[in-house]
């Protein structure tokens, strides 16, 4: 589950909010998007889903985990491809799947057995 409460973020010394006290819950097994225009704040909570952001007000929490509090323990919890890929361009997608492995501590064993089945193991 995903919950922003009363979610706030502001850059700096702006006057205004690039995120303005988002509440909102995402259950258990939903997939959720975002869409709006430009500077409606969509990439700011993202941002502040996956730790790369403070919010300035209000809480984000990942399976009950709030990422400001344990951002390591909620970064275990999530997955996230950004949209630009340049940091990974180097690796072959299997390099790239074991990296990803690594970073949400897979085992090798598990990681062996394929991407198809990673998802469907608990830890």
């Amino acid at each position: 589950m995903i919950e922003f409460t009363e979610a706030t973020k502001v850059y700096g010394k702006s006057d205004r909010a690039a995120l303005d006290h988002l509440t909102l819950t995402v259950p258990k097994g939903c997939v959720y998007g975002f869409l709006g225009p430009n500077g409606a704040g969509k990439t700011t909570a993202i941002r502040l889903l996956t730790g790369a952001l403070k919010a300035t007000e209000g809480h984000v929490r990942v399976c009950g985990i709030d990422v400001a509090e344990d951002p390591v323990g909620a970064k275990k919890m999530i997955g996230f491809v950004p949209d630009s890929q340049d940091m990974y361009e180097r690796l072959t997608g299997y390099e790239y799947l074991n990296f990803m492995a690594d970073i949400y501590a897979v085992s090798r064993r598990i990681a062996k057995r394929g991407p198809k089945n990673i998802w469907s193991v608990s830890s």
